[in-house]
């Protein structure tokens, strides 16, 4: 099941590896490194708060890693157990596979990551590609998601046709190019120099999935029955969330969708939303 390496050079991924093991020792809150072993590959997982309280699962967007939920991890891991997932076949410290996103591979591999953890059923916080997997674990095995939270989501509708046609030619420019698609999906967000320095470098030495995720079909969604809380950005440069709200509207009675204005596909200062839908 490997693929070629997702980077595009052995130097890049160490850049890569190391950068990110120097933003893991800043993590603000007492945690523990968890390695889970699936037939998929290793897993890497961050795992903060009580052992004793209610667990729920961080899955990242795409291109990055679990470095994206030090911002919240504080105010998440108070009342709660969070394991933040590196995604198999992202730049984090997971195993570099990507499965067929058409089947259920995704699903499978969660559900051994909760097995392992010895977990019966947990809260999912997933944004944009994580977004996408809580949704395909959610269809795949209901029974174990207790509330879905989708923030900027993909899965819902096709990402906007618009950015999949700038995003090609500007991969081929180099920093300048990595620098100009930054600016298109941060929008109007300060985003700290920290932060974009480790995009760029990223972006710089990794190969991302292309194209638009699959798009799940109304009677897929509709075995979803449990509380969602679904996120996004008026703004958004990827993703149409107006039309997204909508969908989830019609097909999920249950949930609760919220469209931010000025606001695009980075969702920061979102947490104390997610805090108090899980409440």
């Amino acid at each position: 099941m490997k693929n070629n390496s997702i980077y595009k050079s052995n130097e890049g991924k160490t850049l890569i590896i190391n950068q990110y093991e120097n933003i893991i020792k800043e993590w603000p809150v007492s945690n523990e490194i968890v390695n889970v072993n699936t037939s998929y590959g290793n897993t890497f997982i961050i795992a903060s708060g009580k052992k004793e309280n209610k667990p729920i699962l961080l899955m990242h967007g795409s291109s990055t890693n679990s470095s994206m939920w030090m911002g919240d991890i504080e105010k998440l891991s108070k009342n709660h157990r969070v394991y933040a997932v590196d995604i198999i076949g992202e730049p984090g410290k997971s195993d570099e596979n990507r499965p067929d996103m058409m089947d259920n591979h995704y699903g499978k591999w969660i559900d051994e990551i909760l097995d392992a953890l010895n977990i019966e059923k947990a809260v999912f916080v997933g944004n944009s590609l994580g977004g996408w997997m809580a949704l395909k674990y959610a269809i795949y095995m209901p029974k174990r998601v207790e509330k879905l939270v989708l923030l900027a989501t993909s899965g819902i509708t096709p990402a906007k046709l618009s950015f999949l046609f700038k995003a090609a030619p500007l991969m081929l420019l180099g920093e300048k190019g990595i620098n100009i698609l930054n600016k298109i999906v941060y929008g109007k967000e300060a985003v700290p120099e920290q932060v974009l320095k480790f995009c760029n470098l990223i972006m710089k030495h990794y190969n991302p999935r292309m194209g638009s995720l699959p798009v799940f079909t109304d009677q897929e969604l509709s075995r979803l029955t449990m509380p969602t809380l679904y996120i996004g950005g008026e703004d958004d440069a990827l993703l149409p969330s107006k039309k997204i709200a909508d969908r989830i509207d019609k097909l999920l009675p249950q949930s609760n969708t919220m469209v931010l204005q000025n606001t695009g596909h980075v969702l920061i200062n979102v947490v104390d939303y997610v805090i108090s839908f899980l409440a």
